[in-house]
Parts: C-alpha cells; sequence; structure tokens
C-alpha cells in the first residue's frame, strides 16, 4: 500500500509538471519533476523528462548575452543533471530507444561545448539503430551528426540507409541531396 500510493503520488505530481511545463513555468515543472523522481525513482519517464527540462532550462538561460557567474554555474549543473538524468533514464530501461535517443539529443546538444560529446551522441545513436533498425529518423539524426562534423562520406551513408528504409521519406532525400553538393563542392574546391 506504501509503495502504491508513492507511486500514485508521484503521477500526480508528474501531471502537475506537465501541466507546469504547458503554462512555460520552468521553476515549477523543475520543482514537480523533481519530487516525482524522489516519490518513484524507478520511472525511466519522468527521468528522460527531467533531463530534457535540465537542457530545456540551460539553454534558456544561454540566450542572455550578459551571464553573471553565478548563471554560468547554474547552466553547468543544468547541463550536468541533464546528462545524469538521461543516463539514469538509460540504466532504468537499456532497451528503450526513446531513452537513448534522448541521451543521444543531450550530447549533441553539447557537440561545441564539450570534449567527446561527438563520440558519445554517435554511440548513443549507434545503439538505438541497433535497438530499432527499422528507424530511418535515427539514421538521420546520426547523419546530421556527421554532417555537421564535415564527414560527408558517413552522412551519406546514414541518409542513403534512412532513403533505404523509407523511399518515400523527403527528408532522408533532402538530406543526402544536402550532403552530396556538400561533397561535390569541396572536391571540386579541391581539383580548383
Amino acid at each position: 500500500v506504501y509503495l502504491g500510493g508513492r507511486a500514485y503520488a508521484a503521477e500526480l505530481v508528474y501531471f502537475k509538471a506537465l501541466r507546469a511545463a504547458s503554462k512555460n513555468d520552468g521553476r515549477l515543472t523543475y520543482n514537480n519533476l523533481s519530487s516525482a523522481i524522489v516519490l518513484n525513482p524507478f520511472i525511466d519517464t519522468y527521468r528522460v523528462t527531467f533531463s530534457r527540462t535540465n537542457l530545456l532550462l540551460a539553454s534558456s538561460l544561454t540566450t542572455n548575452p550578459n551571464l553573471s557567474d553565478a548563471d554560468r554555474a547554474l547552466v553547468s549543473q543544468l547541463i550536468q543533471q541533464a546528462i545524469r538524468e538521461a543516463k539514469n533514464a538509460v540504466a532504468l530501461n537499456p532497451l528503450k530507444v526513446t531513452n537513448l535517443e534522448n541521451l543521444a539529443v543531450v550530447y549533441r546538444n553539447l557537440l561545441n561545448f564539450a570534449t567527446g560529446a561527438q563520440d558519445w551522441t554517435v554511440a548513443s545513436y549507434r545503439q538505438a539503430i541497433v535497438l530499432d533498425p527499422t528507424n530511418p529518423n535515427l539514421r538521420i539524426a546520426l547523419g546530421g551528426v556527421y554532417y555537421g562534423q564535415k564527414n560527408w562520406d558517413e552522412a551519406i551513408r546514414f541518409f542513403q540507409q534512412a532513403v533505404d528504409l523509407k523511399p518515400d521519406l523527403a527528408n532522408a532525400y533532402y538530406n543526402l541531396a544536402a550532403a552530396y553538393k556538400q561533397k561535390g563542392s569541396l572536391a571540386q574546391a579541391v581539383t580548383a
């Protein structure tokens, strides 16, 4: 009865967090998600949502061009929490693709800021692809990571796989064409 009551209370608090998020109340969303996790730390969905919330709050703070030292420290703390909660979600349910995809998205947001973020992003997307081999969107996302790093061959490879998996997916064709164009522009620049 005690554990059932805590689980029910956690669901109620989680619902309040979602309602606060819909009203763009970051502080209340953050506090309610934190409380839901304390009440029931075994629900991976809470952790994924908390991870995304931390990342969004950090991103929101960084839009201010005049960050104080306290704000910078808070951004760093929020990013660390986003990573930790994304990892916790994967630890709770390592076979859930959305948990791995969330971890990859967290790392992807850190590509320009953290050493090793690209390797962690790629590894997370690859694990997600192993779990969901027919999902073209995972390949598009991974191809996008390679595209951003100007690794045209790998980007083309993953975009092509996405096209092969879902031949009517316009986004896959668009990204594939963009990667070929960039690779062609690079080849023309080298020969000129």
